[in-house]
């Protein structure tokens, strides 16, 4: 064979060039679907974790007639939240009973099991979201990725007035009590407190599948996250309201100038501000309602028609969404 005939078996050059190009503009095309799949399964786990509140919240409703109580009882003993009163139905039934629920001397969300190990570092597995891009340990205690609702209801900012924006979107007469704070079910918006309101399923009379239970949330986002999930006085128990458009991130550490809406209202004490539902999930947030069921709404939602899903007994028309 000779010399020439070896030489023309190789490639040239241009020909691995236009091979590289080829290459590169498959991977360009396919990479926006690898990413879409992947977004779809983290929706998925996210909506099922959802789900999974949702059963245990009724299944709490079915045996002790009323809904899970928030916690705090006007300020005092237990201080939990109402993840705790929920893991009988969600399948931690022996967690749940090593707490000592019972005493009014002791706190359950402080309690070191018998392992050795302290309540509030457990890491429930229906607890965290994987588009959640904040840290799922705060000062050593697991934060969720999920909050009870307040709804349609006050939260004043520490910042003041100037850093209260949101507070248009209340509807008015509802959520009269700053930030949930109080006993009386039929003062809260939403279906959830930051207290200890014994709440029924008849109170949601705007009906189960138009009021929103428990949304999305980010712990870097917000200022009260101090003992994780089992303490009542923490974003998972009931610090969210629909006053804040979906995925505000003004407040959240670490966002991007353009996601930033009130430059001068950063701060995570502005609770009207940080206390709202956001994820990262393109375009929206995801929602379980009364009814079990959950729903991705949109960043766009018109936000008459989100305060409305938020009260539980407005008694308001709510439009498409």
């Amino acid at each position: 064979m000779s010399h020439f005939a070896l030489r023309r078996r190789a490639f040239t050059l241009v020909e691995l060039l236009v091979v590289i190009a080829i290459i590169g503009i498959l991977v360009a095309l396919l990479l926006p679907a690898v990413q879409a799949a992947r977004e779809a399964a983290r929706r998925t786990q996210c909506s099922n974790n959802l789900k999974q509140f949702g059963l245990g919240i009724h299944n709490f409703a079915d045996s002790n007639k009323g809904l899970i109580p928030p916690g705090g009882n006007n300020w005092g003993f237990p201080y939990t939240s109402w993840h705790v009163a929920a893991l009988p139905f969600m399948e931690r039934g022996a967690l749940y009973n090593q707490l000592p629920m019972g005493n009014p001397a002791t706190d359950p969300s402080n309690t070191v099991l018998s392992n050795g190990q302290n309540v509030r570092t457990v890491k429930l597995p229906y607890g965290r979201c994987p588009t959640d891009t904040s840290d799922e340990m705060y000062g050593g205690s697991f934060v969720l990725s999920y909050s009870g609702s307040l709804g349609s209801n006050r939260a004043p900012s520490a910042g003041g007035s100037s850093c209260e924006p949101y507070e248009v979107n209340r509807i008015p007469n509802q959520g009269i009590y700053d930030h949930g704070n109080t006993l009386d079910a039929a003062a809260l918006s939403g279906p959830f407190g930051r207290l200890c309101p014994r709440m029924k399923l008849a109170n949601v009379t705007d009906g189960l599948s138009n009021t929103i239970f428990v949304g999305e949330v980010m712990a870097h986002c917000n200022d009260h996250y101090g003992g994780g999930w089992p303490v009542y006085n923490q974003m998972n128990n009931a610090h969210a309201t629909t006053l804040v458009p979906i995925n505000d991130f003004t407040t959240c550490a670490g966002a991007s100038v353009a996601e930033i809406r009130i430059p001068s209202c950063t701060a995570q004490n502005n609770w009207n501000i940080s206390w709202g539902f956001r994820s990262r999930h393109p375009g929206g947030s995801q929602f379980l309602f009364g009814d079990g069921s959950v729903t991705m709404l949109s960043t766009s939602i018109d936000m008459v028609t989100y305060n409305r899903l938020g009260a539980k007994s407005d008694g308001q028309a709510i439009g498409p969404y």
